[in-house]
């Protein structure tokens, strides 16, 4: 009985991820209730859509476009798979979305030519990166010029490392634990504990209290 499972069924069962399939001729055939909720768009919408047709931004940097013929579909006719990648995706709104994609072929002899995408959100864990490696990053504490109104002369931070960095804006940004861990793809534990150490670094007895020693030292 369990070989007659389809792959909708064997896929959703137990997995947070978002996922969708499609055929070799990159149409979707399954569309989860993560995606539904990420997208915007019900299964009824897509299926039997092409996929770069749904999600396809058109301005994708990454080394995979979402296009006719990618280079996903063109591994997996070779019965390749795909190394995980970044992808630019619009929701229904309109809206681009940073999305990790991994992509797992069915096993040789199935008789299954589906490709399965699963794929989460990492849009604000790409921004908090691309904040952190910026030009305007203060990795010392450093203070703009005098007179810049940001802090009192001779303000100074310690030394932050680039995950302390990364906390600080996300904590600006009104993120709590649970979202600092998703983001981060780290675990709630390993936040909690990365939060505690930026707040004993910078003499702080509060998040907020952190975040205003970060706007006034201009690393926020």
């Amino acid at each position: 009985m369990a070989k007659n499972l389809d792959l909708q069924e064997r896929v959703e069962f137990r997995t947070s991820d978002g996922m969708f399939t499609v055929t070799a001729d990159q149409r979707i055939k399954t569309w989860n209730a993560t995606a539904e909720k990420l997208f915007g768009y019900r299964r009824d919408q897509v299926i039997g859509k092409k996929c770069y047709d749904v999600l396809c931004t058109n301005g994708n940097p990454g080394r995979v476009k979402c296009n006719r013929g990618c280079v996903v579909v063109s591994n997996a006719a070779k019965g390749r798979t795909t190394r995980d990648f970044d992808l630019e995706c619009k929701t229904s709104e309109g809206v681009v979305k940073n999305i990790n994609m991994s992509i797992m072929l069915p096993t040789p002899g199935s008789g299954s030519r589906e490709i399965l995408h699963l794929f989460r959100d990492v849009t604000d864990r790409r921004r908090v990166e691309r904040a952190s490696a910026s030009s305007d990053f203060h990795p010392t504490g450093n203070l703009p010029e005098s007179g810049s109104g940001l802090a009192p002369a001779g303000y100074r931070l310690p030394p932050l490392t680039t995950r302390e960095d990364q906390v600080l804006k996300l904590l600006a940004a009104g993120k709590n634990t649970n979202d600092i861990a998703e983001i981060l793809a780290i675990r709630p534990l390993t936040a909690r504990n990365h939060i505690s150490r930026l707040l004993t670094k910078l003499g702080c007895r509060s998040r907020l209290e952190a975040v205003a020693h970060g706007t006034r030292a201009g690393l926020i």
